[in-house]
């Protein structure tokens, strides 16, 4: 159990379906995705390819910004990232609102899950401290 990998693993549903998603909705040819270090901490990232070539530049994404109850700013988060590097990633705003409709039950269902996987981990953690310090 490493705490400071929680939400890496908590996003991993989050940021593999944005890449499918991308890549079938909005017409990139193919993506890369790959863990990376950014200010100290592990973190997501993604390189897409839109035509024949090399794949464009790597973006980070927060872990901590994707697993979030409030899906329209996870979202939000999403766009502007990706947007740095790839301003056309929305410009089909049909292709970008399909995606935005398929991903949100996405981060929803994360959030959810992370919440329950957190607080087992919290009542496992409390019982093994009870029992570690004689039952008090």
């Amino acid at each position: 159990y490493r705490p400071s990998y929680k939400k890496l693993n908590g996003s991993a549903g989050i940021f593999s379906h944005l890449a499918n998603l991308l890549k079938t909705k909005c017409d990139y040819k193919s993506y890369d995705t790959a863990p990376s270090w950014s200010f100290g901490r592990q973190m997501h990232s993604i390189a897409l390819k839109k035509e024949a070539g090399m794949l464009g530049q790597r973006i980070p994404l927060d872990p901590d910004k994707l697993v979030s109850s409030n899906a329209s700013a996870v979202i939000d988060y999403l766009t502007g990232q990706l947007a740095k590097v790839y301003p056309s990633v929305n410009a089909n705003a049909r292709h970008w609102l399909t995606l935005r409709e398929e991903l949100e039950p996405t981060i929803v269902k994360s959030f959810e899950l992370f919440q329950q996987q957190s607080a087992k981990a919290a009542k496992k953690r409390a019982a093994k401290a009870t029992k570690h310090n004689g039952g008090v």
